[in-house]
């Protein structure tokens, strides 16, 4: 039977502390590489996401607006959802933007072709409306704000005028802005529908255009939510005319 000498046993021998600080040192480099990597595929792919979000509200936009306005018969432009009149000395006019000027609210409006009336007037039975929202709780910042859309049915159809006389027959008469504020009363301002998330008027800080009266020159800037480190925005430019 032979016998091992204690003396010749070789002892096992651990790690010294500068290999396990070496070690150490090179799993974290390797773990903020990949932590960057990560970091860095998720914000492009949440941009990319956003930038199709855009691209897709565009195009929803353009085809909802065209549709609205080729089957209307004209248009108004007013500063903002709240704001339809003016109120100088005592006298309420109507607050609609003229030629040149611009707005963050725009009604299309719908009239009756089967109703004549004797001074001239029209009838109206739909009001379709598209504006910003810039004081949307959800988004404080008022130079944005998501854009917001409404489609009322009247009826029956009302007449418009310069005055209101709600008791004519056998079509009541309406200003402009007493029947906004009948339909759509700026209570509804954060209630409608929204379609586009984020907007950011580039026609003198509004969004909707009067071009000669005859055409809404939409000009803006789309918004999503993009990444950590940015939004993802793209400009808009659009025209449409009623048919008049």
């Amino acid at each position: 039977m032979h016998t091992r000498n204690p003396c010749t046993v070789r002892r096992s021998r651990g790690f010294t502390m500068t290999e396990l600080m070496i070690a150490v040192t090179v799993l974290g480099l390797a773990m903020a590489g990949v932590v960057t990597f990560t970091y860095q595929a998720l914000n492009t792919y949440a941009y990319d996401g956003g930038r199709l979000l855009v691209n897709h509200d565009m195009r929803k936009f353009t085809g909802d607006m065209a549709t609205d306005a080729v089957y209307s018969n004209y248009f108004r432009i007013y500063p903002n959802f709240a704001t339809r009149s003016n109120t100088v000395s005592g006298v309420t006019t109507d607050a609609a933007v003229r030629d040149g000027q611009s707005g963050d609210f725009l009604v299309l409006v719908f009239t009756d072709p089967a109703t004549e009336l004797n001074n001239g007037a029209v009838t109206v039975n739909e009001l379709i409306g598209y504006y910003r929202d810039p004081a949307d709780p959800a988004h404080p910042d008022t130079s944005m704000g998501p854009v917001r859309r409404f489609d009322v049915m009247i009826s029956p159809s009302v007449a418009i005028g310069t005055t209101t006389n709600a008791g004519a027959t056998p079509y009541p008469i309406y200003t402009m802005y007493d029947l906004l504020n009948l339909y759509q009363p700026t209570s509804n301002a954060h209630t409608n529908p929204r379609v586009i998330q984020l907007a950011q008027g580039l026609s003198n800080g509004t969004l909707f255009y009067n071009f000669l009266d005859r055409s809404i020159m939409i000009k803006g800037q789309i918004q999503e939510q993009g990444n950590l480190v940015k939004k993802a925005v793209n400009t808009y430019n659009f025209t449409v005319s009623p048919r008049g």
